[in-house]
């Protein structure tokens, strides 16, 4: 008996390592995600998935008083454009949607206005799709959707290339393309894209050479940088999910 008092403490501090040790069940970033999506959930909304920013972001600079480093570190996938804007005194997202909207000028269609202010509250209040759309310039279903044109292969074979970790300038090798043919179809896609995105009102002209200039200067990079590969891309999103946001 004696002995049993003596491994019960031991026993309950067994028990409370060992569910220590089990992972606690992912849940998405954002708040608009499904429930028991991945931590890097995002929706498949064209605009998201293209970077299409309703508004240009020299004007969420001046208006927030900031810069593309500071949002870099902002946004930690836990706080929100619109946590920022609080601290720089806006109260109201909503108006501030608005007038991050407003401020493209030209003439836009009453449905097209609300579609835009709808896309900027949605920038504001998500965390993670705000991260995405600012800085994941080259995480786009488009590429795979042209692969035939962009590394000389079928859009399934080089999803399969791509979860093994490759770079995209091994895939393109592996498709008999030149890193010089690999730079220029990438780059003329996306150019391609920036022109449907300014016809459909999507984004606008200004904010398309935004993000065009921001494209250039990383594709060399993009090119050299390994994919993750499928185990690494679930383990990213459990890690987004219980990463401590940033004080």
């Amino acid at each position: 008996m004696e002995r049993m008092k003596t491994l019960r403490p031991l026993l309950a501090l067994l028990a409370a390592l060992v569910l220590g040790a089990v992972p606690a069940a992912a849940h998405a970033a954002d708040s608009h995600a499904p429930h028991g999506a991945r931590g890097d959930w995002l929706p498949a909304d064209e605009w998201v998935m293209s970077q299409w920013l309703p508004y240009d972001e020299a004007t969420l600079d001046h208006l927030l008083q900031t810069n593309r480093d500071e949002l870099a570190s902002w946004l930690d996938d836990h706080r929100t454009l619109g946590a920022l804007a609080r601290k720089r005194g806006f109260r109201s997202q909503r108006a501030l949607a608005k007038r991050l909207v407003a401020a493209r000028g030209g003439h836009m269609g009453p449905g097209l206005r609300r579609t835009l202010e709808r896309r900027a509250l949605d920038t504001l209040t998500q965390a993670h799709l705000a991260r995405h759309v600012l800085f994941h310039i080259y995480h786009s279903p488009a590429i795979a959707t042209a692969a035939p044109r962009v590394f000389g292969m079928s859009a399934a074979h080089y999803r399969r290339l791509r979860d093994t970790g490759l770079s995209p300038r091994r895939i393109a090798a592996a498709g008999g393309r030149t890193q010089a043919q690999l730079r220029a179809a990438l780059l003329g896609l996306f150019r391609e894209r920036g022109a449907h995105a300014i016809r459909i009102g999507a984004t606008s002209a200004r904010q398309a050479r935004t993000l065009r200039t921001e494209q250039v200067a990383a594709v060399e990079a993009f090119m050299a940088r390994p994919y993750r590969t499928t185990n690494q891309q679930r383990d990213y999103a459990a890690l987004v999910c219980h990463l401590p946001a940033a004080h």
